[in-house]
């Protein structure tokens, strides 16, 4: 089974919003900022674990490096703050190439999901009840964009990018009721 798409890219925007209020600790000095990191490391590193994605593996790098160094000079709270500067703007960089691509993936879905409820607008054909189940709705919607001889190109083309739990998402998300 694929993996959902719309599930990672949450969870590593989830990670990557974070990352603002790290460089905000390391901006005012504070002393936590370190440990702070070394935490969001391992919840990176744990969330890439979870999707089953082998970049894991930088996350726990960066942390057993942050763990282990040891300052040589005097000012060791400088030392340790330029650390953990660099150490999350590589992190932020790593994460960051996890993401884009499906991101990508993400975004030329939704846009060919968009064009394929264009098209359903135009057709009249259905009417939301809300009395009716939504998600069956919205299996239904995709049922026959799936079975239209004009959109079967289309939904393929989608099926290829994303599961149909994410297209069903994405949907929900992009459907205008007021346009059918």
């Amino acid at each position: 089974m694929r993996k959902s798409i719309t599930k990672i890219t949450n969870q590593l925007k989830t990670q990557l919003n974070e990352i603002h209020e790290l460089a905000n600790q390391i901006e005012k000095k504070n002393t936590q900022s370190t440990k702070n990191i070394r935490d969001w490391l391992l919840a990176t590193e744990e969330v890439l674990k979870a999707l089953n994605l082998p970049e894991s593996s930088k996350f726990a790098v960066k942390r057993a490096m942050l763990s282990s160094f040891i300052p040589n000079s005097r000012n060791k709270k400088k030392e340790i703050l330029q650390l953990g500067a660099s150490t999350l703007t590589e992190a932020q960089q790593d994460l960051w190439e996890v993401y884009t691509p499906y991101a990508t993936i993400l975004d030329n879905s939704t846009t060919l999901i968009e064009q394929l409820l264009a098209v359903i607008y135009q057709t009249k054909q259905f009417k939301y009840d809300t009395n009716e189940d939504f998600t069956q709705f919205l299996e239904q919607l995709w049922r026959f964009c799936c079975n239209h001889e004009q959109l079967k190109g289309i939904s393929s083309q989608i099926l290829s990018m994303i599961n149909q739990s994410d297209v069903l998402i994405i949907m929900a998300e992009k459907i205008a009721i007021e346009s059918l």
